[in-house]
């Protein structure tokens, strides 16, 4: 008796810590914490972006609730209160003169248990380019894709300056922005435009592997609400995008990577499984799902949907 005592106040004693540091987060709405300007990775899997400005934003934690405000350089700058951390970013940018993109901004999201950083190839690409790029993060394995997409329209609701969005996707991402676009009466898009949408190896129809993984711990608690929301039967019901959309899937040609999945795929997503009725664009680039977003043939094809609502040459286009 002893022995499970020990062990149940063990096993309590984080989610002790944890539900306090949440319950002082939510309890002190304008509240800001004592803090040391010190260098994040940015957001992982258990932080949300709910704000947006010129590359500062600020960050939901989705276990404690509380915010952190991460300047471009992703230094935190503050900690607490969402409310207080927004109240700290209008000081901060009044006093410094911080404009907010105007114009034409691209949206980058990220795939399942992935991070912003993933994108890195493809946003200095776009920046080179002369576009203005936001790579979002979200907590991709802990919230649903719905939760994650209520986020990213807050996020877009309190831009300020933009006129024009696109968005580029990997895998999970995509089925984050269509959701999102399948709202109706949304407020940002009477403001807004949207441009494109491009989709990187996204489970189109539903991902065969998320069917067999919902199955394999610990996988299935790792990717969690993620990979639930993946399956083919959870993914059936989802509009397809009433915007401009392409789509672009890696393979090997012939036969794929993954015995396990029919036909070409790159590992994780089948080449069939990637395809939707009404996309304007469609392509294959040889390589595997975890860099196709970053490949020089996916950018050209990236940028060149974005501002011609067409693939170019590179690839193979179906």
């Amino acid at each position: 008796m002893s022995t499970i005592r020990k062990s149940t106040r063990r096993a309590a004693f984080p989610a002790l810590i944890l539900g306090g540091i949440a319950g002082h987060a939510m309890a002190a709405e304008t509240e800001v914490w004592p803090n040391i300007p010190m260098p994040t990775l940015g957001g992982k899997q258990f932080w949300t972006d709910r704000y947006f400005y010129s590359g500062w934003r600020i960050q939901e934690n989705v276990v404690t609730g509380h915010a952190r405000l991460l300047d471009p350089g992703n230094v935190r700058r503050c900690w607490g209160a969402y409310v207080a951390c927004r109240a700290v970013f209008e000081r901060i940018r009044v006093e410094r003169g911080i404009e907010p993109h105007a114009g034409h901004l691209v949206i980058l999201v990220h795939g399942l248990g992935r991070s912003r950083a993933s994108l890195g190839g493809l946003e200095r690409a776009l920046t080179s380019a002369g576009y203005r790029v936001a790579a979002m993060s979200y907590a991709s394995t802990r919230r649903s894709v719905a939760r994650n997409a209520d986020d990213l329209n807050e996020l877009i609701e309190n831009l300020e300056g933009v006129d024009r969005i696109s968005f580029v996707t990997h895998s999970l991402g995509g089925l984050v922005v269509r959701d999102l676009l399948a709202r109706e009466g949304t407020p940002w898009r009477g403001r807004i435009a949207v441009n494109a949408l491009v989709m990187t190896a996204p489970p189109s129809r539903g991902s065969r592997m998320a069917d067999i993984l919902q199955y394999v711990p610990p996988v299935n608690l790792i990717l969690w609400r993620g990979l639930f929301d993946s399956r083919t039967r959870a993914v059936a019901t989802l509009p397809a995008p009433d915007v401009p959309f392409a789509i672009i899937a890696a393979g090997r040609g012939g036969m794929g990577w993954n015995p396990i999945l029919k036909g070409d795929d790159d590992l994780i997503v089948s080449v069939e499984e990637t395809r939707l009725d009404g996309a304007a664009g469609w392509m294959r680039v040889d390589g595997i799902h975890a860099f196709v977003m970053n490949y020089p043939d996916s950018i050209a094809a990236t940028i060149d949907f974005i501002e011609h609502k067409r693939f170019g040459e590179p690839g193979e286009e179906g």
